[in-house]
């Protein structure tokens, strides 16, 4: 099948910075997704920001393929703790679940950490993950947030199955530590 232009465009973007096995395999962007930070910095299939830029939670704007979908927001870093070392990573950095149209239902069961790679650490990729929720809207209860060790090694596959999740958009940016 053909994935329609914006969609491929999504598709090699995220193949092209290896975000395409490495986070996700099997996957067809199909819903737009827009992350535009206060200040008005977008995110634009690894532009560059810096952590000032992002350090305030985004608003996000889906473009949904069905108006009755419910979808999962995840902020990944899998460069964590570095780009040649991701002992760390995946580094959860936010989590947004029963997204609908109306956005009644949101919950955030990890609240928004911004971007805060160390000096030396190289170029990190942040990369918003959106999911369609297979089930419908459901109780996801809040993970642990607080420390350091609680954010490192999200099990993005544990995850995905627990919650019956399905890929349909993503987006994403490029970060370091500013000089």
């Amino acid at each position: 099948m053909t994935l329609p232009e914006p969609d491929m465009i999504t598709y090699k973007a995220l193949k092209r910075a290896g975000l395409i096995p490495e986070l996700v395999s099997k996957f067809k962007p199909r819903v737009k997704l827009e992350v535009q930070y206060p200040g008005g910095k977008e995110v634009a299939l690894g532009n560059k920001l810096t952590p000032a830029e992002t350090k305030e939670e985004p608003k996000f704007i889906i473009s949904p393929e069905d108006e009755k979908a419910v979808y999962t927001l995840v902020m990944l870093d899998p460069d964590a703790p570095s780009t040649t070392d991701h002992k760390y990573g995946p580094w959860r950095h936010w989590v947004v679940c029963n997204i609908t149209d109306d956005g009644d239902d949101i919950e955030q069961p990890t609240p928004y950490w911004g971007p805060g790679p160390g000096a030396g650490t190289g170029v990190h990729r942040y990369c918003f993950l959106l999911f369609k929720q297979l089930e419908g809207l459901q109780i996801v209860h809040a993970m642990p947030h607080r420390e350091l060790k609680d954010r490192r090694n999200f099990d993005l596959n544990d995850f995905i199955d627990l919650h019956q999740l399905e890929p349909v958009g993503a987006n994403f940016f490029l970060c370091e530590a500013e000089q």
